[in-house]
């Protein structure tokens, strides 16, 4: 949640608690009852797309480089005895397929990354028996394979992560704006009739109202009704 949400929703809390608190006051006027389940259901709503906002991606991130930092050493390992293979075979077609500098690797987007990791290892499966002489086992090909399969399935996941995050500030500012339109037009105009009959009650409510930035301290009534 950015700041100006974070600052609604403590509004929103803020009056629903007063209105909580107060209950005995205002519970002869059913539309008021109505209301208030109205903007807590509301509050509920925000803070469920705040979870889906917040929910921490660093796992992701860690799980993602872990996998790449492994594919990279084991795309190397394997590239470097196909290249030693390729020399003594004088196969210049398979030496440059291998020729993968780990600059290479390291610099590449993560899916120009496994393609290139993917190349090794496929040009490695046809040469596991010529390969076992120079330090590359066919367990070191299969372990390949395997952070190949692990990486693949992580790429998406971040970038889906961060989808999840932008539709869910989306949803949160519609759902303040929706919150706000339910004080503005509905309580304050409800809590009109107290302002004369029950004067502190209607200041309290009115108190509560106020949104405080709590970066600056500022504070405002937003789209509240004449007072």
């Amino acid at each position: 949640m950015n700041a100006n949400q974070i600052n609604k929703l403590n509004m929103f809390e803020a009056v629903s608690a007063f209105l909580g608190n107060t209950e005995a006051t205002w519970a002869s006027v059913g539309a008021m009852g109505a209301t208030k389940i109205e903007l807590d259901g509301k509050i509920a709503a925000i803070r469920l797309e705040r979870q889906k906002q917040e929910k921490d991606a660093s796992g992701l991130v860690k799980e993602r480089r872990r996998l790449r930092e492994a594919l990279t050493r084991q795309a190397l390992r394997v590239s470097g005895g196909l290249m030693a293979y390729s020399s003594v075979a004088n196969d210049a077609e398979l030496m440059g397929i291998a020729d993968y500098t780990p600059t290479q690797l390291v610099r590449a987007r993560d899916n120009i990354f496994y393609d290139m990791a993917r190349i090794i290892y496929e040009a490695a499966v046809p040469l596991v028996a010529e390969l076992a002489g120079y330090n590359v086992s066919e367990g070191d090909i299969s372990l390949l394979e395997g952070l190949l399969g692990q990486f693949v399935v992580a790429i998406p996941k971040r970038r889906n992560a961060t989808a999840v995050r932008k539709s869910a500030t989306t949803a949160i500012d519609g759902l303040c704006k929706e919150t706000n339109a339910i004080l503005k037009n509905r309580l304050d105009m409800l809590m009109l009739s107290f302002r004369i009959a029950n004067p502190g009650f209607y200041t309290n409510y009115m108190n509560a109202r106020i949104i405080v930035d709590l970066g600056v301290g500022k504070k405002v009534v937003e789209g509240a009704g004449t007072v």
